[in-house]
């Protein structure tokens, strides 16, 4: 098995391409892993939540990264690392452009783009929909590996 770094455009080209990735933050002091949606576009990783744990955390931590892979077998496979800052498009305002922008990338990238952010252990009472965000992050470094036989 060859091991490999791939550069910074190999490395675009997989965050083009997927469309779940984990995003890691800091909440408490203790690290927090969740899988997202998300659209990748020039340096930028749109995606959409409720808010909860991992919006408190950003906001508190605006530091995150994003995993990426794709597991063929374990000498086939490939895996990206985004490293970056969280930054809230709101709905009115200077950032009104960039959150329609997002949703818009969305939206082209699959018609269920909403889930999972929409959803929580809760979504079955429906009693009051919690409040929900876009959001992005501002890509500040980025790595990725390779393997095959």
């Amino acid at each position: 098995m060859i091991v490999s770094e791939m550069n910074t455009q190999e490395c675009r080209m997989h965050l083009a391409t997927s469309r779940v990735g984990h995003l890691a933050c800091v909440t408490n002091g203790m690290p927090y892993v969740v899988p997202i949606s998300f659209v990748y576009e020039n340096s930028h990783i749109y995606s959409f939540s409720l808010i909860g744990r991992k919006v408190w955390a950003m906001r508190g931590h605006p530091q995150v990264c994003l995993e990426v892979d794709e597991i063929h077998s374990p000498r086939s496979w490939w895996s990206v690392i985004a490293f970056g800052r969280y930054e809230e498009l709101s709905e009115t305002g200077p950032r009104q452009n960039e959150r329609d922008h997002a949703w818009s990338l969305l939206q082209q990238a699959r018609p269920d783009w909403w889930e999972p952010g929409s959803e929580t252990p809760y979504s079955e009472d429906k009693v009051a929909i919690p409040p929900h965000l876009f959001f992005r992050i501002n890509i500040e470094k980025i790595t990725g590996r390779r393997a095959f036989a």
